[in-house]
């Protein structure tokens, strides 16, 4: 039996959503991507430069229990996992986390998810994370975006 696969898109996020069995889904990926840079999703905003500001610390996020609670009750796995990952990477000498370490903030806090790997795949495939070495991925801009509009502020630019 074939593995469902699913790819979404919401233009104002650049995403796009394709269902089927993954190796359907993996043949528009790419394609799609490549459509989504010719898209153009809304004006460009110009601003002032200013000094970027220091990454929170992981004191001002709070506990790990407290950040969770942030997250609105519609919050999907993927978005549990991204969050989770969030705050590993805060965390981190080298701003970055594993799905191994993530998986296990979440699962200290009785949160079980299905399949974490595919959670992160998913984020990888909407540009919200990004490899840095194998097993190992950071939040991107539009993953900072993403938590702002489910956590607030909490998550700086």
């Amino acid at each position: 039996m074939d593995q469902r696969g699913r790819l979404r898109i919401n233009l104002s996020q650049r995403e796009f959503e394709v269902e089927g069995s993954e190796e359907f889904v993996r043949g528009f990926a790419e394609r799609i991507s490549e459509l989504l840079d010719l898209f153009d999703v809304g004006p460009v905003v110009t601003a002032p430069v200013e000094a970027e500001a220091a990454p929170p610390s992981p004191e001002a996020l709070g506990s790990f229990g407290e950040f969770l609670l942030r997250l609105p009750s519609s919050a999907t796995d993927v978005d549990k996992m991204l969050a989770a990952g969030y705050f590993v990477q805060v965390g981190s000498a080298d701003d970055a986390f594993t799905t191994a370490d993530a998986n296990r903030r979440l699962t200290e806090q009785g949160i079980k998810l299905g399949n974490p790997s595919q959670c992160v795949k998913q984020s990888l495939l909407a540009k919200r994370v990004f490899l840095l070495s194998k097993g190992r991925y950071r939040i991107s801009q539009q993953g900072r975006a993403h938590l702002r509009q489910l956590l607030g502020p909490v998550v700086p630019d």
